[in-house]
């Protein structure tokens, strides 16, 4: 849920042109999930003019964007993200080269396919979670020398390699020379590790 308006500070702040912060701070998430680039930018520099604070609001909202609303399956875009914030700040307040940074971002944003599978999941956790519907599962193959139970199983290097470190989706034709060395050291009872 979002925080009631009479507890949110930037309701009762405005822009250097008398726009309710609160409403920029709606009006460039929303534009840049609709893909609207134009009226992001032009509320984005409204934001960035009016004060650092605001300026950082908008990054914090840029920033979280790019893991809520976009995505095409290589989940770049918090780390292309993350790292125009960071070149930004090597700029001060003021200097026009700082705004480049920002809008990069925001024309990197509006421009990427959008998927809010991220929020949705986050959303889902929450309330199944917080309703009791659905709790975590401990699978036995959690259970292993990592674990107190797994070690009170008795639960060693051998299961691990064998069933603990198991994945899904494996990369097809990986190397597991590696995997096949560390089986053949485990069965001549050479485990020195």
């Amino acid at each position: 849920m979002p925080v009631p308006h009479t507890e949110d500070p930037w309701t009762h702040v405005n822009s250097v042109r008398g726009f309710p912060a609160d409403e920029l701070i709606s009006t460039l998430q929303k534009s840049v999930r609709r893909g609207l680039l134009e009226n992001a930018l032009l509320v984005a520099r409204e934001m960035y003019e009016s004060s650092g604070e605001l300026e950082e609001v908008m990054w914090s909202r840029l920033l979280v964007m790019s893991v809520e609303d976009t995505g095409t399956g290589t989940f770049a875009e918090p780390v292309v993200l993350d790292c125009l914030y960071r070149m930004h700040q090597h700029l001060p307040r003021g200097t026009g080269d700082r705004w480049l940074f920002a809008v990069h971002a925001i024309r990197f944003l509006a421009g990427r396919t959008k998927d809010r599978t991220t929020d949705e999941l986050a959303l889902w956790t929450t309330n199944v979670l917080g309703s009791g519907e659905r709790l975590p599962e401990i699978p036995d193959y959690a259970l292993d020398m990592h674990t107190r139970r797994g070690q009170e199983m008795g639960r060693d290097v051998s299961h691990f390699l064998t069933e603990g470190s198991k994945v899904e989706n494996e990369l097809p034709g990986r190397d597991t020379s590696y995997r096949d060395r560390l089986l053949a050291i485990l069965a001549a009872g050479k485990w020195d590790a």
